[in-house]
């Protein structure tokens, strides 16, 4: 393997379907190249922001509010974005009164063969 594995940030939002908790981690994905390999096969390995090694943080993703396993990939920011609009107060609003438009013409003589 090579000595120097290149590294990329990447950022995962997660959501809870047992508890509804929303979280966003990010992951140091190390890419490993086999410098005998002669097809330039490469690996990568992601890495939590404690530094330890792990499969895959989308096959092993456990809510850290509650210690459930059914939890959602969802795109970055998302889950925020959703918290949000769940915590934010809405403006108060007034509310008006609809009513169904009626006609102020006359009334249409009924249409129809008479003599």
């Amino acid at each position: 393997m090579t000595a120097q594995p290149r590294a990329v940030p990447e950022t995962f939002a997660f959501t809870c379907g047992d508890c509804g908790h929303s979280w966003e981690a990010t992951f140091q994905v190390m890419f490993f190249t086999d410098p005998t390999d002669a097809s330039g096969l490469t690996t990568q390995e992601y890495v939590d922001e404690e530094g330890r090694a792990l499969r895959s943080p989308l096959a092993d993703a456990v809510c850290p509010k509650c210690g459930g396993r059914t939890v959602h990939v969802v795109e970055a920011g998302l889950a925020e974005r959703a918290r949000r609009a769940e915590h934010t107060p809405r403006p108060p609003h007034e509310h008006h009164l609809h009513l169904p438009h009626r006609h102020s013409g006359p009334p249409e003589e009924p249409k129809g063969d008479t003599p």
